[in-house]
């Protein structure tokens, strides 16, 4: 059997699932470290641009969600979604005091993620750095010689 076939068969559905779920579930190639799903998983839960968003904001310091809000510009509701998936995932835990709820990093393997993504991406260095930046940029009567 040649390789691209046995590669092939790597990916056959396992199984489906007997709760009725139609899900396929795919086994993994037997050289395939054991910790590839966790991380995938991780890398999904990162992957969408507001979480994304909210894990940048926060590594620079701990918000409240009205300052996650404000700075980033997200509705309410679709906040709320995404503080809610994340802090299911672990990566952001949230401290109450009285009605206020602080968020910030829980998972520390967040950090060299967001740091790698951000020396490829350079757009995504400091949030603050580049408001302050903008601001220092405001136009001057001393521009129109």
């Amino acid at each position: 059997m040649d390789i691209g076939r046995m590669a092939q068969l790597a990916f056959i559905p396992a199984r489906m699932r007997s709760d009725g779920n139609d899900q396929v579930t795919k086994r993994l190639p037997q050289n395939v470290c054991k910790s590839v799903d966790e991380a995938s998983s991780f890398i999904k839960t990162l992957a969408n641009p507001n979480r994304l968003a909210i894990v940048c904001s926060l590594m620079e310091a701990p918000r409240t969600v009205t300052e996650l809000e404000q700075g980033l510009g997200i509705p309410q509701p679709t906040l709320s979604q995404q503080l809610t998936l994340l802090r299911d995932a672990g990566i952001i835990v949230g401290r109450r005091s009285a009605r206020v709820v602080t968020y910030r990093i829980g998972d520390a393997r967040v950090l060299p993620v967001v740091q790698s993504l951000r020396l490829v991406f350079s757009g995504l260095s400091d949030l603050h750095a580049e408001k302050d930046a903008m601001d220092d940029a405001a136009i001057s009567p001393d521009m129109f010689d």
